[in-house]
């Protein structure tokens, strides 16, 4: 299930795995846990598609996250895709309290993330 795999990757961010996502194409969609060069890649197919800069962002656990950081949460837990692929919807939020109360609990109190950027993709195209 979708949810076994955000715990996984939670028990990875926890023991120090550094984790890295950047937004996909898609609506609500993010790409995690791809290697950073291919990552950038993919951030730079999404800004252009979105015609905006596009952040590549570490993982970290909630509670480490300071002033400033990001949440990145699962609002929405699916089943999992036809290959087995985790089919999960996004949301990025400011506070701790706002990701809590926007988190998918219909399997449980699911994991959200912290965020800090590493990188900006920037788009280059004209408007």
């Amino acid at each position: 299930m979708s949810i076994d795999w955000l715990h996984d990757l939670e028990r990875e961010i926890d023991n120090g795995k550094d984790i890295y996502a950047c937004p996909a194409v898609q609506r609500n969609q993010w790409i995690i846990g791809k290697p950073l060069e291919e990552l950038k890649k993919l951030a730079k197919r999404t800004a252009d598609h979105k015609k905006m800069a596009v952040n590549i962002v570490r993982l970290i656990a909630k509670q480490d996250a300071i002033a400033g950081d990001l949440f990145l949460v699962p609002t929405n837990i699916g089943e999992e895709g036809a290959r087995g692929e985790p089919q999960v919807q996004w949301s990025t939020v400011e506070t701790k309290d706002a990701a809590e109360m926007m988190r998918d609990v219909r399997h449980g109190p699911s994991p959200f993330f912290g965020m800090q950027v590493v990188e900006t993709i920037e788009f280059e195209g004209t408007i």
